[in-house]
């Protein structure tokens, strides 16, 4: 039996879909973090405000795809598409974005509920969510390297108390550091929270 060329391409091409949907996802998020950058306009419905934290609820998820500067933005960008290829095995598509989500809104809550801080934007505090989210996940799994990431994650949390008082070199501004504690706190919920119950995730697999 003869193969047409349309069934000779079919192959390769849903095998080079299948390789590369994990990036769907983030990099999608990425064309719109740029729409956002690019109109000033849009920012000013999307901005989180002590006034709008009522009436306007979608603004404790929105402010986080709002960026500063070029930099921030940047910065920022690349490290989602470098968490994106790092963690494919675990977290991709939708499971990503329900992590997203539940790590924006403690990015958003921890800062309000401890400092009445409503002066934040990036993308920053939801990816520290989402690296702790997969180091506890792992715990189970994969014991050292989860145990490796949420160690790294208390280091960088650290330097971020560290220099809370300071401006960032490359930002201009302070480094909202209760972002940072807040997602990663939205980070270690979502795993009982999405997949699993609270006893399963540090008992070892048999």
């Amino acid at each position: 039996m003869s193969l047409s060329n349309s069934d000779f391409k079919k192959g390769p091409m849903n095998k080079l879909i299948q390789n590369t949907r994990f990036m769907l996802a983030p990099l999608v998020l990425a064309i719109i973090l740029v729409a956002i950058h690019l109109n000033p306009n849009v920012q000013n419905w999307l901005v989180l405000t002590e006034t709008d934290l009522l009436r306007q609820p979608w603004r404790i998820f929105t402010t986080h795809l709002v960026h500063l500067n070029d930099q921030h933005l940047w910065v920022n960008l690349a490290a989602l598409i470098l968490t994106a290829i790092l963690f494919r095995r675990y977290i991709q598509g939708r499971l990503l974005l329900n992590v997203m989500m539940i790590s924006a809104l403690g990015a958003s809550l921890v800062p309000i509920l401890l400092e009445q801080d409503y002066d934040f934007v990036g993308l920053s505090g939801v990816l520290h969510g989402i690296f702790v989210y997969v180091g506890v996940s792992l715990l189970r799994t994969q014991r050292p390297i989860g145990i490796t990431i949420l160690m790294v994650m208390i280091v960088k949390l650290g330097v971020d108390l560290t220099l809370s008082a300071d401006e960032s070199f490359w930002l201009g501004a302070q480094v909202a550091y209760l972002c940072h504690v807040g997602g990663a706190i939205g980070g270690a919920l979502a795993v009982p929270g999405l997949r699993r119950k609270p006893i399963d995730i540090v008992k070892p697999k048999p």
